[in-house]
């Protein structure tokens, strides 16, 4: 099978650290060509991409290299653009959250309907979540359901090479991670929701916490904690009447207990122990790696085959709707919010 010739755009960390190693696990792709503004950026992808032309712009990459795919690890005021580009170059793109900035959805004209996009919710691509979502489908849990989620991020850890996650023109946690937590729970419980509200505070940076809750039309609620701080965290817990399924963090197992079982706490924390030392061995298979990997694969075999991009561009778009709501929601004290 001739290679997939694959063009990346922005060679920040998430591109060095999570983007590099799938690609490279993928046989049948082949990074061609990296554009980046930073001249620092374009140097390390030099070094760190033989072979594959480095570019200052998007625009001077789409115009001087052969693509049949585009990669797009730059920030979020920069994904607009980048796509709409790579769509007029009739170009499949593969885009990571959140397709745009709330504030651009008024630049939305309908060229938009139909494009050859998929958004990187990878969450929908940890095997324990797709189960915990097989699970939920399944009615094992009962009605009706609510959802706590808990997705704190290092964000200085993850400012090695640019801090524009604390730029507030790239749209602060709500976008960076309230897009996450608002896909993954809609994905989760199967329907979208019916209202979101959103509480904003600050502790080190301006806005760097979020609690948002979701109410939805079957009577299922979500409550998620959001945070820009100095440790990663992320928990997962669904609850119906009787039965509690948990992740205590996505690299340790995922547990179904039902009310008035007496399962050992320390046989569910031995197995945590066992499955985290195991994905703490195995990087690849970790949740972080393994499931952008899940996702990447997911658009390449959409790019050959001509398939539906799933999540594609209506889910990008729904999803950007309903983070200004999210953001309308705090502006006024955590009113109830629609897009």
């Amino acid at each position: 099978m001739t290679p997939l010739r694959l063009g990346l755009a922005g060679f920040g960390r998430l591109a060095r650290d999570y983007y590099l190693p799938a690609l490279r696990a993928a046989p049948d792709v082949r990074l061609v060509a990296v554009a980046d503004p930073l001249p620092e950026s374009r140097a390390a992808a030099a070094v760190r991409c033989p072979g594959a032309r480095v570019y200052e712009t998007l625009s001077a990459m789409l115009d001087g290299a052969a693509l049949d795919a585009l990669l797009v690890a730059s920030p979020p005021s920069a994904h607009l653009a980048a796509w709409r580009a790579a769509s007029t170059a009739r170009i499949p793109v593969f885009v990571e959250k959140p397709l745009l900035l709330s504030h651009e959805l008024p630049l939305l004209d309908g060229r938009e309907d139909g494009a050859r996009v998929m958004v990187d919710f990878n969450r929908r691509f940890w095997p324990p979540y797709a189960r915990a979502r097989a699970i939920v489908a399944a009615g094992t849990l009962g009605t009706p359901l609510h959802l706590d989620f808990r997705l704190h991020l290092d964000v200085l850890g993850w400012s090695t090479v640019t801090r524009h996650r604390l730029a507030a023109d790239e749209g602060g946690l709500a976008h960076d991670l309230g897009c996450h937590a608002i896909d993954f729970a809609s994905w989760l419980l199967g329907e979208e929701p019916r209202e979101v509200t959103a509480v904003a505070s600050t502790r080190r940076w301006p806005d760097d916490h979020l609690r948002l809750g979701l109410a939805f039309p079957s009577g299922a609620t979500a409550d998620a904690d959001l945070a820009h701080g100095a440790r990663t965290r992320e928990r997962l817990g669904i609850r119906g009447p009787g039965v509690r399924l948990w992740q205590d963090e996505p690299n340790m197992a995922l547990h179904l207990e039902r009310a008035g079982a007496r399962r050992g706490r320390l046989a569910a924390k031995s197995l945590d122990m066992a499955v985290l030392a195991y994905r703490a061995l195995r990087r690849s298979r970790s949740v972080g790696r393994a499931s952008i990997q899940g996702a990447l694969d997911a658009f390449v075999r959409a790019v050959r085959t001509g398939g539906p991009f799933e999540p594609g561009v209506a889910d990008g778009l729904r999803n950007a709707r309903w983070v200004a709501a999210a953001v309308r929601s705090a502006a006024a004290g955590s009113a109830p919010a629609r897009p």
